[in-house]
């Protein structure tokens, strides 16, 4: 089965990226750069961000409230997620996501924002007049259910605002998310329309279409422990086409991550852009998971890190925690 199942994932990585140019690319689309809070661009969490930004078809911890609202009801009981990315010219990025397990039902909340500090000056001094803080955040609230064994649906709720120094844009949109787990829950495919909505400015939100494929392997629990299925993961491929509807071309992503010993990850993963100037290239990531002892005995702690190195625009970190209690 699970020979299978490796195979199937290969073949479909190779078909994702057959055709892709290596040392050229097409030209840039005649939408790139005309949409408004693009900061929901941002990709959320360190772990998907290790596995080179694949992560629709895994949707398996909170970090999916970001990626595909389906993938909630892989959430046990309660899980909290913070990830702070440190980018180039000091913008920062944040991301919180909340979800838990109500009956039949996960519901969730999040949060996610970029902001930076622009110079203001009349004249050319060394120090300036005055500083602003500049940004977008989208705030959310997401619900998934599962139709069955094999199938679920997510969706997620947004408000938007933007902070342009002289000028404030509100908006609203939504992501709509399908997943499906095949082959004894070893195979994930998702599908997910992500921010589908308007701004008041008039300006086009970055809509798209992320479709996302993983195979994973796990080792079954001991009798008695109360580990959940990310816990148990010994490995996972992984692989999502992210397909812009509005501005831009799309990009290809895969990935890979390993478990040892149940607690240390290692991640790895790549991105292929199709356009003039594609931010492509390697991510690796790094994640630790512990249980919490004697009145955390009941908590699982998980710290994950990404590094995407750039020549261009310089190297990017992510720093992120999942708490599950």
């Amino acid at each position: 089965m699970e020979k299978r199942g490796a195979v199937l994932i290969v073949m479909v990585l190779l078909i994702m990226t057959a055709g892709v140019p290596i040392a050229k690319a097409v030209d840039i689309h005649d939408g790139a750069g005309t949409v408004g809070a693009a900061f929901l661009k941002i990709e959320g969490g360190s772990r998907p961000v290790g596995m080179g930004g694949a992560f629709a078809g895994l949707a398996n911890d909170v970090n999916t409230i970001f990626w595909n609202p389906a993938g909630l009801t892989a959430v046990h009981d309660q899980e909290l997620t913070a990830m702070q990315h440190f980018s180039f010219a000091d913008i920062n990025n944040q991301s919180i996501g909340y979800a838990q397990r109500v009956n039949g039902f996960v519901w969730g909340a999040s949060f996610l924002g970029s902001f930076t500090e622009i110079e203001r000056r009349q004249g050319p001094t060394e120090d300036p007049d005055s500083t602003v803080t500049v940004g977008g955040f989208a705030t959310g609230l997401s619900v998934a259910y599962p139709l069955g064994a094999a199938i679920s649906i997510g969706g997620t709720a947004k408000i938007i605002s933007e902070q342009l120094d002289i000028q404030n844009v509100y908006g609203a949109a939504a992501d709509v998310g399908l997943i499906l787990r095949l082959l004894d829950n070893h195979l994930g495919i998702g599908v997910a329309v992500q921010n589908a909505g308007v701004l008041d400015g008039g300006e086009n939100l970055p809509m798209a279409l992320r479709v996302g494929l993983a195979y994973r392997a796990w080792q079954e629990p001991e009798a008695g422990s109360k580990a959940s299925m990310p816990e148990r993961e010994m490995w996972a491929l992984v692989a999502d086409a992210h397909l812009p509807l509005i501005d831009t071309n799309p990009s290809f992503h895969i990935g890979a991550e390993r478990w040892f010993y149940g607690s240390v990850a290692a991640r790895i993963g790549y991105r292929i852009g199709m356009n003039e100037n594609p931010s492509d290239g390697l991510s690796l990531g790094v994640g630790v998971r512990r249980s919490g002892e004697d009145a955390l005995a009941n908590v699982d702690f998980q710290f994950d890190y990404a590094f995407v190195p750039d020549a261009y625009v310089g190297n990017a970190h992510r720093v992120s925690f999942i708490t599950r209690f």
